[in-house]
C-alpha cells in the first residue's frame, strides 16, 4: 500500500501502529513521510487520533484538560501550525492547499461543538454528534484533501525544489560565497537548468496536452532572462542592485510565477486523473 492509500484509508488499527509500507518501503516509524515541511503520516496521525481523545473526554476516562476555544482553533495542531507557516507561504496560491486549509477549519469548529456538548453535560448527545453527526464527515473530508495535497505536493517537489534553489545560487555567486562559474549567457537559457531539462524532456512528454504546461514553459524562459540579468549587473559592479533585483522586481515575479504555474500543472494533471 502506498502513502496516498494510507492518508485515504486513515491511520487505524496496523497503519497507525506504522507497519504500512509505501512503494515497497516503511512509512511507519518515528520518521513518517515529510514532505515541504510537513510531515503526513504524523499529521495524519494527529488528526485521526481527534475522536479517541474527544471519546476518552466525554466517557470520563481522560486526563486531558481540553478547552472549546483551544480545540476550535486551526492553528494549534501539527498541520494547522504548517499551514500557517511554511505550508501558506508555499501553497498558499493552490486550490488544492486552499480547500485543505478550509475543511481543517471547518473539522475544528465541529471538534469544538462536541467537547462544548460534553462539557454541558449532554454525554449522549456529544457521544451522537462524534459518531453520526458532522464530525465523521468533515474528518473524512480533511483526510481527502490531504491526499490531494499530498500528490500535489510529492509529484512537484522535485521541479518546484530545482527551481527555488536559484536565488541561493545566484546571491552566494554574487556575494562571493560560492566558487560555482556561473556564466551569463547559459543561465539565461531555459534549457539549461533541471527544471528546463525536464521541461523539454519527460516533462514535455507528459504534460505537454495540459494548458499549464505551457504557462510553466512561458514564464521559466522569462525567468531565466531576469535570472540572467541579474547576474549581468552584479558581474558589471552593482552588487547591490543585484541582490535587490533578487528580492523584488520582475526576477521575483518571475520566479513566483513559475512556482504558481508548477503548482497548476501538477492539479490539472490531478483534475485529469479524476
Amino acid at each position: 500500500m502506498g502513502i496516498l492509500d494510507w492518508i485515504k484509508g486513515g491511520a487505524t488499527g496496523a497503519q497507525a501502529a506504522g507497519t504500512v509500507s509505501a512503494g515497497g518501503g516503511d512509512i511507519g516509524g518515528d520518521k513518517g513521510v515529510e514532505l515541504a515541511g510537513l510531515n503526513f503520516k504524523l499529521a495524519v496521525d494527529a488528526h485521526m487520533k481527534w475522536k479517541s481523545r474527544l471519546e476518552s473526554y466525554i466517557n470520563g476516562t481522560s486526563t486531558e484538560d481540553l478547552k472549546v476555544e483551544v480545540v476550535c482553533r486551526d492553528d494549534q495542531c501539527v498541520l494547522g501550525k504548517w499551514v500557517y507557516s511554511h505550508g501558506g507561504e508555499r501553497f498558499g496560491f493552490s486550490e488544492t492547499f486552499v480547500d485543505m486549509k478550509e475543511h481543517h477549519a471547518h473539522f475544528h469548529r465541529t471538534a469544538s461543538e462536541v467537547l462544548a456538548t460534553a462539557q454541558a453535560g449532554q454525554k449522549e448527545q456529544a457521544l451522537s454528534l462524534l459518531h453520526r453527526g458532522n464530525y465523521g464527515r468533515t474528518s473524512e473530508r480533511v483526510k481527502m484533501a490531504l491526499a490531494r495535497l499530498f500528490v500535489l505536493v510529492s509529484d512537484g517537489k522535485a521541479a518546484i525544489d530545482a527551481h527555488q534553489k536559484w536565488k541561493g545560487r545566484l546571491r552566494d555567486a554574487i556575494t562571493g560565497k560560492s566558487q560555482e562559474n556561473l556564466s551569463v549567457e547559459d543561465i539565461a537559457k531555459d534549457n539549461q537548468c533541471h527544471l528546463g531539462q525536464w521541461l523539454h524532456g519527460a516533462g514535455k512528454e507528459r504534460y505537454a496536452h495540459l494548458p499549464a504546461y505551457h504557462w510553466v514553459k512561458e514564464w521559466h524562459t522569462q525567468f531565466h532572462l531576469r535570472a540572467g540579468e541579474v547576474l549581468a549587473m552584479a558581474r558589471a559592479g552593482d552588487v547591490d542592485g543585484a541582490l535587490t533585483m533578487l528580492e523584488e522586481g520582475e526576477y521575483a515575479k518571475a520566479s513566483d510565477q513559475v512556482t504558481s504555474a508548477l503548482v497548476a500543472l501538477f492539479e490539472q494533471q490531478e483534475a485529469d486523473r479524476k
